[in-house]
């Protein structure tokens, strides 16, 4: 491997990664240098006598040939080496690595070698064996570009004696081009230098750490360095690589790695490892690395019990709360005990923030229930009345929208909430609005704008090449992103003529990085982007793939700047391992604890404030329950109306029909005569021409049920004899279903967690089906169909088809063991065909424990072993 000093960089940039070839100095264009792999006095004479060789006998160094795939693909081939990693645990990768006793000196061949070889011989380390067995490329998965040179279809294992030692190749990163390390596939390396923690994600699914030199990844449009954005992304992707632990399995039980074996224990983004020593492997895509040894850990990030200090007479703070859902099985939490989890976790988060006004992102835009419900629960440990909540009613289009609470001991809001119903701020027919409140403290009357936000996301790319907002390298929906960016400028400089507060702090999820056009945007219009005041390597509150960058701010108009006494952010989500969080699925070693640790997967960040005094302010305040639906012809009404501060009241229906009413009133009532959606707009101004405003949209029919849109949905359960078990799920939507979004779930006994999951792939066409069946079916063949262990059911287990995490049908109650079987007369689940009835068009869900459900409602029902139907609704 040849020596390289970030060949790729400025010189500038270098300066700047200072540290990052830890271990001593290389120098540019040097040759590689290939230590003998053995000791000094090791000779092919003095090496063990083994058998006959039953193949033909061949180096490593020729089976993995100079290139990236083995000249001997598909052959069969005879090889000996010393054994230099043992993973033969059924558990483990089932094999063992070898490595040529003897290098060869050719810097383009690797001389290390994986042998799959489940159930062989006993091995170990050291030992000198021969193995025979076909030469194949192992792909992770059918779209995978690269591969393993790995020996598997073992016929014969023999251990022919005591081998040489192997010293390990000592290696570094980065490396100069991507397939840098495919020369020592397969061989015991040494990374002689500091290792840094740059992504702990996968790290509770597949027990893996991704690692870096001289500090963790930064995105390019995020990163501290003195470099241009091209050269740090062609740096991140040559300075990294994947920690394995030597397992192929999914949710490792004890999660490798981690500080502790107890709750207590993480494994944090920014922790080093030093001298790491293992064999290289290829696998998903990645080079990765797996120990020899146990790493050594230096946590160097240890977790910060407290927010940091900001001082100020006032907090201020946004945090994203990941998907707060009081309704179930929607975007947050499944079950009842996620959603206890989640809340307690969030619950310890804003208790650590103790912010005065709190900017909360990701709740579920269902009224004020789930505002409600968190602020309770933060209250039942705060005290009785220790936060309330602005109340801005059901903003925007998105299942999803930003909220506030605050302290009413520190502050009160004056006037009413603003929300952005602005059209232009709407991205692929979707709004999520922007929420402002303005404040006044309590001690010195001291008010500003509070400005809650939440930009269109990254993902879910829209289709077409020249599409502007495809991926052109600040993710998807950048232009649209910037859009808004413009919008809310605009409207919070309204915000500012209409009420002459010009103090405005912003704060909430941007979606973009410190150095993306959003961000660019708001500064070109006076707002300073206050985390720029920490060092260079702190602006940050999420990781994602190995890159740490900033996606949430916190913005200061040119007055407010001043009144800002300090920021920061506290890391307690972002460089925590996803298994940590609330969530039950996949959590063989369930590590959560009640902590704010991983609460989220963004940072929230807090701002000190110390508010000029001003005078009080008397503006317009209105609060109101407006409608949601109704029919034609049947008056719909305006409630709870409270008006004050203000000398007209009037409400716009958006039928054209207007009215004016008393200031006192509490309801107003109206009849629509046509159907359609329309917007309420009620209205309270004052004689200085300030207003307060209340709107919605209103969903209007004409008394008829809304039309049944068709989706997946289970067409067919057999629970037969033995293993004689099969699920249909039928497509009647009229098109084509890419299956990538959808998994079936198995409930065994009752239980509220999936074991297993069954993730669909491709797609399914209009009217047909896709049949799963056990790997025992024994009662005929079914064309296409798929053999999975997620209809290991039993007639009192539950079964569950979801769409992007929502439950969309179910056989079955989850939660709740019936005994043996759901049965409902000559209905059951147990011994027993179920056939979905003609008519139907998408799946149910059964009513919830202990209500009955009734089987007969939607099924017709067939003798045991009636499999005739499967493959043919």
């Amino acid at each position: 491997m040849k020596n390289v000093k970030y060949g790729l960089l400025s010189a500038t940039l270098l300066a700047g990664l200072a540290g990052c070839n830890d271990g001593g100095d290389v120098t540019p264009g040097a040759e590689k240098s290939v230590p003998q792999a053995m000791s000094r006095s090791a000779s092919t004479e003095s090496l063990p006598s083994c058998v006959a060789a039953p193949n033909a006998l061949r180096e490593i160094t020729a089976v993995q040939g100079p290139g990236s795939t083995s000249p001997y693909v598909d052959q069969l081939v005879s090889v000996r080496g010393v054994v230099t990693a043992d993973f033969q645990a059924e558990d483990q990768l089932k094999g063992f690595y070898i490595q040529q006793a003897v290098a060869d000196n050719d810097p383009k061949t690797s001389e290390g070698l994986f042998v799959y070889a489940p159930g062989g011989l006993d091995v170990k380390v050291g030992d000198y064996v021969q193995v025979s067995g076909k030469v194949v490329e192992f792909k992770t998965s059918t779209s995978a570009t690269e591969s393993l040179t790995e020996l598997t279809e073992v016929s014969a294992i023999s251990i022919c004696g005591k081998g040489p030692t192997i010293a390990p190749r000592l290696v570094k990163l980065p490396v100069a081009r991507a397939d840098e390390l495919e020369p020592v596939e397969g061989m015991l390396v040494e990374f002689h230098q500091d290792l840094t923690v740059t992504d702990v994600h996968q790290l509770g699914r597949y027990g893996e750490l991704m690692l870096s030199p001289g500090g963790r990844l930064y995105g390019a449009y995020n990163h501290p360095y003195d470099a241009t954005v091209e050269e740090i992304a062609a740096r991140n992707k040559l300075a990294k690589i994947v920690l394995d632990d030597g397992r192929n399995i999914q949710n490792p039980k004890p999660i490798p790695y981690l500080s502790a074996p107890d709750s207590s224990g993480t494994r944090r983004v920014g922790d080093v490892v030093t001298r790491l020593q293992g064999v290289i492997s290829w696998g998903a895509e990645s080079y990765r690395i797996h120990p020899v040894t146990t790493p050594v850990f230096n946590q160097l990030n240890a977790r910060s019990a407290t927010p940091p200090a900001v001082g100020g007479t006032l907090r201020a703070s946004g945090l994203n709360v990941l998907n707060y859902f009081t309704t179930l099985g929607e975007r947050g939490a499944n079950t009842p005990e996620e959603f206890t989890r989640q809340r307690a976790k969030l619950v310890e988060t804003i208790t650590g923030l103790n912010a005065d006004v709190l900017g909360l992102m990701e709740i579920e835009n269902n009224g004020a229930t789930a505002l409600t419900d968190l602020v309770n629960a933060v209250n039942a440990k705060m005290g009785a009345g220790t936060y309330t909540y602005i109340d801005a009613g059901k903003a925007g289009t998105d299942l999803i929208t930003v909220a506030m609470i605050y302290k009413p001991s520190k502050v009160k809001p004056v006037g009413t909430p603003a929300v952005l119903n602005d059209p232009n701020f709407a991205v692929g027919g979707g709004l999520r609005p922007s929420i402002a409140q303005r404040f006044a403290a309590l001690d010195n009357n001291g008010s500003f704008w509070m400005v809650v936000n939440h930009l269109k996301s990254k993902g879910s790319c829209p289709s077409g090449t020249n599409n502007p907002d495809r991926d052109t390298g600040q993710g998807c929906w950048n232009a649209s992103r910037t859009k808004q960016a413009n919008v809310l400028k605009n409207w919070v400089n309204g915000l500012v003529t209409g009420s002459g507060e010009s103090d405005v702090l912003m704060v909430g999820d941007f979606n973009s990085y410190l150095n993306e056009d959003p961000i660019h945007a708001l500064e070109a219009a006076g707002f300073e982007a206050l985390l720029k005041r920490l060092p260079a390597t702190e602006r940050y509150t999420y990781v994602f793939s190995g890159e740490t960058g900033a996606l949430d701010h916190g913005f200061a108009s040119p007055s407010m700047r001043r009144q800002v006494s300090g920021l920061g952010v506290w890391h307690v989500n972002a460089e925590e391992p996803a298994a940590f969080d609330y969530n039950t699925e996949f959590k063989t070693d369930d590590r959560y604890a009640v902590s704010p640790y991983r609460s989220s997967d963004h940072d929230p960040v807090l701002v000190g404030l110390n508010l000029a005094p001003d005078v009080v302010v008397h503006a317009p305040t209105l609060n109101a329950t407006l409608p949601t639906g109704g029919a034609v012809g049947n008056s719909v009404g305006i409630g709870n109306i409270a008006a004050a501060d203000g000398t007209n009241l009037s409400v716009d229906w958006g039928d054209g029909v207007q009215e004016t009413l008393p200031l006192a009133t509490k309801e107003a009532m109206h009849a629509y005569s046509t159907a359609g959606s329309y917007t309420i707009r009620l209205r309270l101004t004052n004689a200085n021409g300030q207003s307060a405003e209340r709107t919605g949209a209103v969903q209007i029919t004409n008394g008829t049920p809304p039309a049944v849109i068709p989706e997946l949905f289970f067409s067919e359960y057999l629970e037969g004899s033995s293993n004689n078990k099969a699920l249909e799920i039928y497509n009647p939507t009229g098109a084509v279903v890419d299956l990538s979004a959808y998994s079936v779930k198995l409930y065994s006994n009752g239980s509220t967690s999936a074991s297993p999951v069954y993730p669909l792939t491709g797609t399914l066409a209009a009217g047909q089906t896709l049949v799963l069946v056990h790997s025992g079916f024994r009662l005929g063949n079914i064309p296409g169909s798929q053999i999975t262990n997620v209809t290991n059911f039993n007639g009192n287990d539950a079964v569950v088809l979801e769409k992007a995490g929502r439950v969309i049908d179910a056989i079955g109650q989850v939660g709740f063991d019936p005994g043996t079987e759901w049965k409902t007369g000559t209905h059951s689940t147990a011994n027993k065909t179920l056939r979905r009835k003609t008519g139907i068009v998408k799946g149910s869900i059964p009513v919830a424990a202990p209500a009955s459900w009734d089987v007969s409602a939607e099924w017709d029902v067939f003798n045991i072993d009636t499999f005739d139907g499967l493959g043919r609704r």
